[in-house]
């Protein structure tokens, strides 16, 4: 799987997304940032069965901007929880997470006498705002999430902040870490100017309870490539699920 903040509002070349995207073969895509059509344009170019959106906020200079879901397989159930300025529509800081039930088999390691369902969480925390309100929204994730096996997205916290310490509380673990441990790992996100060098923030997640294994989990090296369609870097993990 993938989680990639698109960085959608300042134009998606959906071709060279697709392409980069598809390279890893992904089984499903968690996507922030996003705008409808695009999702819809990269469902069509990496041939993936179902895609998901939820709105966001509408900017009103360009269409309006959500997280997006991708996958192999249909989707069971989605559905969107707001985590800030509910009825503000207009409003970048306004913030949703999409839960999704998606079934799993063979395609994770599962013989087909023994599906299961794979409950997780695409989220995007806030942005310019505190770590307290940041860590609000993650108790408020979490407390509409109480069976969910991943929560992955943009969670603009860095690794030790107290919003990674709220989901550690409820059994989240980091998968990169739990397969890395303390060794420094790759940035994720360039602050605003030009990205001709490397990251220097680690805002991008995929966590994990102890029923999913992460066999591997990494950031592109090759920064390089990715710097000129979006200002993340995606996440990448194979996932074994334990049932």
């Amino acid at each position: 799987m993938v989680t990639w903040n698109a960085q959608g509002s300042r134009g998606l070349d959906e071709a060279a997304v697709a392409a980069a995207l598809g390279a890893f073969e992904p089984d499903l895509v968690l996507l922030q940032e996003v705008q409808r059509t695009q999702l819809g344009a990269l469902r069509a170019a990496m041939g993936m069965t179902d895609a998901r959106w939820r709105f966001k906020h509408w900017a009103i200079t360009v269409p309006a901007e959500g997280l997006g879901l991708l996958s192999v397989q249909p989707f069971d159930r989605v559905r969107s929880k707001v985590l800030a300025h509910a009825w503000q529509f207009w409003n970048w800081r306004r913030r949703i997470a999409i839960h999704f039930d998606l079934p799993v088999g063979e395609s994770v390691g599962l013989p087909a006498s023994r599906p299961a369902v794979l409950r997780g969480v695409n989220v995007h925390l806030g942005a310019g705002v505190t770590h307290d309100e940041r860590t609000r929204q993650a108790r408020t994730l979490l407390g509409s999430a109480p069976g969910a096996h991943l929560i992955a997205g943009d969670l603009n916290a860095e690794p030790e902040s107290s919003e990674l310490a709220c989901f550690a509380e409820h059994g989240f673990s980091d998968a990169e870490r739990g397969l890395h441990g303390d060794r420094p790992r790759p940035s994720t996100n360039w602050k605003p100017g030009p990205r001709t060098d490397p990251p220097t923030q680690r805002l991008d997640y995929l966590l994990i309870r102890p029923d999913l294994e992460a066999t591997e989990a990494f950031v592109p090296v090759d920064w390089q490539a990715w710097a000129p369609l979006s200002d993340h870097l995606p996440v990448i993990a194979r996932l074994r699920v334990h049932v």
